[in-house]
Formats: C-alpha cells, structure tokens, sequence
C-alpha cells in the first residue's frame, strides 16, 4: 500500500531519520519531502530578521510582508486577520518562452503531467510501479537513440502535402509498443485524483494551475488551519513528481489543441503574433500539431530539473495566517532543499522595429477584420502603465470614430499575445475592428489610422480621467478577490518585482493626457507596426481580391 497522507502532513514518515536517503528511478532521484524540526532560535532570529515590505509609498499600498529563505524561496504574505481562509499560490519562473522550436507546447504539458502524484501520492504500489518505470526510462533512451539515427529517414522533405516523409522505422515501432504496454502495466497502480481527494478532504477549494509564457502556478483555496497540506503538497511535487499517464495527458493536449484551432480566428491570431515578433519566444504559438508527439519524458525531465528548484520559486499567501506563522511552516517542508544553479533565463531579444508589416489572412469561416498592433515596452519598464489607460481612451475614440462613419464593427483594443496580456518582456497593444461587411475594411483602417493620428496630440482630459476610473474600478474588483489579488503579487513577481505592481498601478493614475500623446509619438510609428487584414477566401460580390 502507498504511504497515506497523515492528516497532520508534518508526521509524514516522521518515524524516519532525516535526511531521509535518495530513491534512484533509472536516471531519477527521487527524494522525500523532509518535515525536519525547526529550532526555537533560529525561529526567533528570521522573525527579528525583518519582512516588512520595502515599497515606496503610494495610493495602492499593499500590506505584503516578504520573507527570502538561505535557499533562495521567497516568501510572501498579504495577511488579512480573522478571515478563516487563505488563497494559496506558487510560482515557478518557467513557462513558454523556455521552450525549444519542435517542442513548442512543453511547458503547458509539463503543468498536466504534474498533476499525476510522486511516490508516496498517487499510487497503491510504489514498490510494484517503481521498476515498471525504471525500465520505461531505459527504453525511451533506446527510442531517442534510434530516432537520432534515423534522422534522414524521417527527416521532413515536403511543403505542402505533396509529399509525405517516412514517420517511423520498425525499430521505432518496436520500442514504442513496450513504452506502451509498460505504460499499461504501471497504470494498474494508478490512484486517480488523490491530490484532489486530500484537498477537498481539508476544505480545499478551487485546485487549478496555469501555465503562460512566464510562469506556471499551482493554486488551493484553503481553511487557514490546513496550509501545511498545500505545503506538503508543493514541496513533494517540486521533488518527486512521477511522469504517470504520459501518453493520455499527450493526447488531452492534442484535443485542446485541435479543439482552439477549430476556432477561425486563432490561426490568425497566431500569424499576427508571428508577425508583429520576429524572435522572442513570448510571440511563438502554444504549439503545432507535429510538436505534441516530440516530446519525451527525458525532455521534460530536463525543464523539470532546470526549473522547478527552490531558489525559482515563489510562495503567495493571502488570508488569516501571519508571516511569522508561515516561516516555520515553509522552512520545515522546503528549508531542507539545497538552491540549485540559476536556471537557464531566455537569451532571446527582440530586434528593434524596422520596417511596417502586412498580413492577409484568407478564411471563409472568419468574420472580416483590419487590426494595427504595435509593439509596446515590457512591465518594469517606465512607459508600460501609461499603455494600459492609453488602451482606454483609443478604445472609446476608435468607437466614436467607427458610429460616426456608419461603420458597423466591434472594436477591441488590447494588448494580449496568446493569452496573456502583461509580460516582463516587451509585447504588442492590438487595436482591432471586427466587421460585419467584407466591403468596409478599407473605411475602418482609415478610421484606425484617424485615432492614431488623434492619439498623438493630448486627448480631452475628461476622457482619460474617465478612462484612469475604468482601470482603477477593476484593480479594485482585484482587490476584493484574494485569489485574484495573489495572483497579480505573484504575477508581477515573475515578470520583475512584486512591488513593482503597486508602483505601476499609481503610475496608471498619475497619467497625464501628454503622457498618453508622447508614448502614441513614440511607439504608434509607421515602423513599428504590423497590419492585419482578415477576409473571406471566396471573393465575394463587390469585393475585389484585394478587398476594395
């Protein structure tokens, strides 16, 4: 039977000395998480240590109390007094902007394949399953090998579909059958959901995890009492995930995958993306249906190793729990980790814009659009807050514009990329109008070019009040939100710092109608945008193939 989970997570095989020794699976250590003891002094020394928050005062300070560890963990804690909960969250500094071309998407399937349990999680037989996966890694080394000798047999040759390279050899097919049947075996060990199960056991509510460019988090809403389970949790999966249910989780991406595709205007969001970034990864799709069946446990061992380490590490609190509460408790179930090298960051930079760009994207299916994206300063950079209210105010005037042309459209101004709208690299402002009639795209890219023109002298300032009252209402809802307000901290932490986030939201309210003018004068120029036409592949009555 699997080691249970104790009610009281810290008695977890407390029976046991500490450090208690590595459990080698093949090529991977798997290591128990150590409860350990935490002495009295050394308590009181980290308390006296001093967490108050370092901050430069503004409207929007936030009570976060912040507490690094020798292992390089950070800890931070917005303490909220007689609230029976707390939103528990933690950020590893990893996600899509780690990944390499051909296995675009790795990241997202590394966030599924640790939601499948470790050792003492997610098992009824670990000592049945551990040689089943033992051997699992000796054959994927074997397949790996054999793909890399036949790389000129599989080797993509055509373009189109005109020709189809080889996708195999009998020896490829060979090993993957008993990957296959090995993932069979050990699948008779399998306890589906048990980290679910545990978390709802103890009043867990809300148990999600994403993964975007920048980050991945794992999330509970928990009663306050029962954050030693998240802890003990976390802490077992940074070290001991097991990489159970490889090939179905593969499989749920493909389908996740497919199923966005199927939306007309994603692969022309993606060709925007593509476009209006030449190099950094932050612009590089979730990944393209030949990626998903590149990926290999070894490979996502590899980002596992690289960054789920405790000195890439971010550990959010908000609810009725104190920092000088949680520094015990975190120190006993990560302090004993050793901080591992800095992880690998992302070398890429983008070139600095040179020329306009221009897109035509032909599909029956999608409704007629014209759109400007520009590209825009990262978060942490002083420009980027005044984008957010300048977003505002170009949205209202590019729908006053479009009513007072008789152009029917909806406007959308924002600045995602796949899916995520704030970066610690730069990104893009988009300025969409989305049409009901083909025949008007000329008129409302003349539109759009009228508001960036308008943009460029300072707007009324009535109007960019109201916008600075539409940004500070929703940062307000945020507020209100302690899941919501965790994620932002722990958000803004990946991307820069976190007190950088009450500075950017006092920098949003101090924006001036000749902030918004001089940032439209220095990113809204002709070489720094891309231009996206979408139209109907059929040609339509009226319309010309070049939609005039």
């Amino acid at each position: 039977m699997a080691t249970p989970l104790p009610m009281d997570p810290g008695t977890l095989d407390s029976r046991r000395p500490h450090p208690r020794p590595t459990v080698r699976v093949g090529a991977w250590p798997y290591r128990a998480v150590r409860p350990g003891a935490w002495p009295l002094a050394a308590a009181a020394a980290l308390l006296l240590g001093g967490a108050a928050p370092t901050v430069a005062q503004t409207g929007y300070d936030l009570p976060i109390r912040e507490h690094v560890f020798d292992n390089g963990l950070r800890l931070l804690v917005l303490e909220r007094p007689g609230d029976p909960r707390v939103a528990a969250k933690i950020f590893t500094d990893m996600g899509a902007i780690h990944e390499t071309p051909g296995l675009l998407g790795a990241a997202h399937f590394q966030e599924h394949i640790m939601f499948k349990g470790t050792p003492t999680l997610g098992t009824s037989d670990w000592e049945a399953e551990r040689p089943i996966r033992e051997r699992m890694w000796e054959v994927e080394a074997a397949l790996i090998e054999e793909k890399n000798r036949a790389r000129n047999v599989i080797r993509q040759r055509g373009v189109m579909d005109d020709f189809r390279h080889a996708e195999s050899t009998p020896r490829m097919d060979e090993l993957e059958a008993e990957l296959d049947s090995l993932e069979r075996e050990a699948a008779r060990y399998r306890e589906s959901g048990a980290m679910k199960r545990w978390y709802q056991a103890f009043g867990g509510t809300g148990l999600t995890a994403t993964t975007e460019q920048e980050y991945m988090k794992f999330d509970i809403n928990l009663p306050a009492n029962r954050v030693d389970l998240f802890l003990r949790v976390e802490a077992d999966r940074m070290r001991n995930t097991v990489f159970r249910e490889f090939e179905q989780e593969r499989m749920i991406l493909v389908e996740q995958r497919y199923g966005d595709l199927n939306n007309p205007s994603t692969p022309y969001y993606e060709q925007m993306n593509a476009l209006a970034g030449v190099v950094h990864p932050v612009f590089w799709p979730e990944g393209y249906p030949t990626d998903f069946y590149e990926y290999t446990r070894t490979s996502q061992r590899d980002l596992y190793r690289e960054y789920f380490v405790v000195n890439n590490t971010t550990l959010v609190f908000i609810g009725g729990v104190t920092l000088e509460e949680m520094i015990p408790r975190v120190e006993r179930y990560f302090g004993w980790m050793e901080p591992s090298p800095e992880p690998a960051r992302t070398p890429a930079v983008e070139p600095r814009p040179g020329a306009e760009r221009r897109l035509v994207y032909r599909n029956d299916a999608i409704e007629p659009r014209v759109e400007f994206r520009y590209q825009i300063p990262a978060v942490g950079h002083p420009d980027r807050p005044v984008v957010d209210v300048l977003g505002e105010v170009a949205a209202d005037r590019l729908t006053e514009l479009l009513a007072r042309e008789g152009i029917d459209g909806r406007v959308s101004v924002n600045t995602r990329v796949v899916h995520t709208s704030r970066f610690g690299v730069p990104g893009t402002i988009n300025l969409e109008v989305v049409l009901a009639d083909e025949t008007q795209i000329d008129a409302a890219e003349a539109v759009l070019d009228a508001t960036v023109d308008w943009l460029k002298s300072p707007p009324e300032p009535q109007r960019v009040a109201r916008a600075r009252k539409v940004l500070r209402t929703d940062w307000y809802r945020t507020a209100r939100d302690a899941d919501a307000l965790a994620f932002e901290i722990g958000h803004f932490q990946t991307m820069d710092r976190w007190q950088t986030l009450p500075e950017y939201l006092q920098a949003r309210d101090d924006t001036t109608p000749e902030d918004i003018a001089r940032v439209a004068g220095v990113y809204f120029v002709p070489d720094n945008r891309s231009v996206g036409v979408a139209r109907a592949r059929t040609q339509r009555a009226g319309v010309s193939e070049d939609g005039s």
